[in-house]
């Protein structure tokens, strides 16, 4: 008996895809969000460690915390943690800190896919029975009723606008840095190179030239 496997390829490359490794790397324009990313969520409260903290919290899921932990969304193994809520919004704090109830574990597919949507959204979304639906929903609402507290956004102080002058500094480095790189870039492509800066006494700089 022959079986027919009818297998849906999502790999499939068109040559025209090297379009988008033909051009320059811009600094600014591939990392600018997530400088913006990282001084948002440097003054992200977070909590300390507590073991036993941590294992009520795990226990209150209905999970054992002596045993694999399981995706709160879809059931399968956990792989790393969901911030339930997002940490950044809009380049800014959210409110959403690093707090034991803003984590919820998670396999890797779910905390993907799910990105920065509500998790209510997110749950309907994922294939189960109504029934599984509704029991998960009624222990992650329970689980962050217990848990979750919304932080203080932080206010106009003078360190705060101190934290942001040093970002938009690390941001406008970044741009000078794509206007070295693209002068680089331009010599080389015609072959013109500025012979290499050796430092005052360094043992590997060539010596001077010789004289008539």
């Amino acid at each position: 008996m022959r079986i027919s496997l009818n297998i849906v390829r999502q790999d499939i490359m068109k040559y025209t895809a090297i379009k988008r490794h033909l051009k320059p790397y811009s600094i600014y324009s591939r990392r600018k969000t997530t400088i913006n990313h990282a001084f948002a969520s440097s003054i992200a409260p977070c909590d300390v460690y507590d073991e036993a903290g941590v294992r009520a919290a795990v226990e209150a899921l209905g999970q054992d915390a002596d045993d694999d932990l399981l995706c709160v969304y879809c059931g399968a193994t956990a792989e790393t943690w969901d911030h339930v809520f997002a940490t950044v919004v809009d380049s800014e704090f959210s409110g959403a800190g690093h707090r034991l109830g803003n984590l919820l574990p998670c396999c890797k597919p779910c905390n993907s896919k799910k990105g920065n949507k509500p998790w209510e959204i997110y749950l309907d979304a994922v294939p189960m029975s109504e029934e599984d639906r509704g029991r998960r929903r009624e222990i992650i609402q329970r689980y962050l009723a217990t848990y979750f507290t919304r932080e203080h956004r932080p206010a106009q102080t003078a360190e705060y606008a101190q934290l942001l002058e040093l970002r938009d500094r690390v941001i406008d480095i970044m741009r000078d840095a794509d206007a070295l790189a693209e002068r680089i870039r331009d010599k080389s492509r015609t072959g013109e190179q500025s012979p290499p800066a050796y430092p005052e006494g360094r043992a590997d700089a060539p010596s001077g030239s010789a004289e008539a």
